[in-house]
């Protein structure tokens, strides 16, 4: 069975308290000018302990073996965020 291929940056935003909206708006502006047409696929926000895989649109799982994604990871790993491309 073929493994996803993901992909990682780490960013360490200039302000300590970064929270949950700035991180993804900074990891969204940052997944922009790597893919063309990107999809959050998954996120975790470790400072409340949270983590959400979102359902793709077609119903496959967003971790499929052929799927290659994008791991933005914010602050050590405060928040990360797993964008693939749509097609």
């Amino acid at each position: 069975m073929a493994e996803a291929s993901v992909d990682k940056i780490r960013i360490t935003a200039d302000s300590c308290n970064v929270d949950f909206k700035q991180a993804r708006r900074l990891a969204e502006e940052v997944i922009l000018g790597m893919v063309r047409s990107p999809r959050l696929i998954a996120w975790i926000d470790r400072k409340r302990d949270l983590q959400q895989a979102l359902k793709a649109k077609d119903n496959r799982k967003p971790n499929s073996p052929h799927d290659s994604a994008v791991q933005v990871d914010i602050n050590n790993d405060d928040y990360s965020f797993i964008f693939t491309e749509t097609e």
